[in-house]
């Protein structure tokens, strides 16, 4: 198997300034033995988990959530997380297989003794697509609950964390304030400010029913997707593989309007944060344009502890050489490494 870490030997990606000051972002479990037979790779296995969930948690379990969980096998297992990504995107923004290897977050988790299950969301990946007008921060919070009740049952005893990423680390924070299911909460690439960057959001996004990428394929009425040629716009381009930009650009799913409805409430209002009451861990890229200004950076990153009043420890840390996908630089291990000893030390 390639090594989950090939980043450091991957040839860079570079644009003009011009391009860098563009930088902005635009989501019952059966036994490996009732799924396909698990990947056993060094260090881990991996396989396919499924879930027929309520849209509500309290009607009909008519859809289906799906992940992809990594077990380690060598090291001594620490604990569970559950990996939820952003708008675009499904598990594969925590395991991407790119040309030159795999740029995986969950596979180095597992290889470091963590439990990773990274979500397809609903709407996305192998997951249920029902119409877009039910996908939003409550769909995927009551959901996702839906899914660690049913880890917890699986392995029982172990501590839960849950990763976020973007409109991802909105959701976990929802699930976790409505629920008080999980151990720990990491929210990366997201922050309770704004910057300039975000003006940009609506010019990398358009309808997916007109975007070659998704023809010949259902998508719900109101679904958007990214440009052709966008997905740059999500890195620090001095420090990001051509190579991994291409294959995310070749995995983009879609999102909704109330996603994006639900990703604004939560960074505008704080309307779930300040009632989380498990450890934070906060975690930016320092050249993430969608919520600070180079100037600002310092002074949000000092503001953004106070988002969380109800956690009794909050760590906020910006990420050197890393824009809004942290998980896709080519330093990504350093986040990795941040977040599972930051959870070493909390579970």
């Amino acid at each position: 198997m390639p090594s989950t870490k090939p980043r450091n030997r991957a040839a860079r990606f570079t644009v003009g300034a011009a391009s860098a000051a563009l930088l902005v972002t635009a989501g019952a479990i059966t036994s490996p033995s009732a799924s396909a037979a698990p990947e056993r790779v060094s260090g881990f296995t991996r396989h396919i988990i499924t879930q027929k969930v309520s849209l509500t948690g309290s009607g009909p379990a008519d859809q289906t959530l799906s992940a992809v969980e990594y077990q380690p096998t060598h090291a001594r297992v620490k604990g569970i997380q559950v990996m939820i990504p952003g708008v675009t995107y499904d598990h594969r923004y925590f395991d991407l297989k790119t040309d030159r290897g795999w740029i995986s977050q969950a596979r180095e988790a597992a290889e470091d003794g963590w439990i990773t299950v990274a979500v397809d969301r609903l709407g996305t990946g192998n997951s249920s697509s029902p119409a877009a007008d039910k996908l939003n921060g409550t769909t995927h919070s009551a959901t996702i609950h839906q899914l660690i009740t049913k880890l917890r049952t699986a392995h029982k005893g172990l501590p839960v964390a849950l990763v976020g990423h973007s409109m991802g680390s909105a959701v976990a924070l929802q699930e976790a304030a409505s629920y008080k299911d999980v151990d720990a909460v990491v929210v990366t690439g997201f922050m309770h400010h704004a910057g300039s960057g975000g003006l940009l959001f609506n010019a990398a996004m358009h309808p997916a029913a007109e975007d070659p990428a998704f023809a010949g394929r259902a998508i719900p009425d109101g679904a958007l997707t990214t440009r052709d040629g966008m997905r740059h716009l999500l890195y620090w381009p001095f420090n990001a593989d051509l190579s991994t930009v291409k294959a995310d650009d070749a995995a983009k799913q879609i999102t909704t309007v109330g996603e994006s409805t639900s990703f604004v409430d939560e960074q505008s209002n704080d309307t779930y944060g300040k009632k989380v009451n498990v450890p934070v861990l906060s975690l930016v890229g320092r050249h993430d344009g969608l919520f600070f200004d180079p100037a600002d950076l310092s002074k949000t990153l000092t503001a953004e502890t106070a988002a969380y009043p109800a956690s009794p420890a909050v760590d906020v840390k910006s990420i050197p050489g890393a824009g809004h996908d942290l998980a896709l630089q080519r330093n990504a291990d350093s986040t990795t490494n941040t977040i599972d000893k930051w959870l070493s030390r909390k579970l």
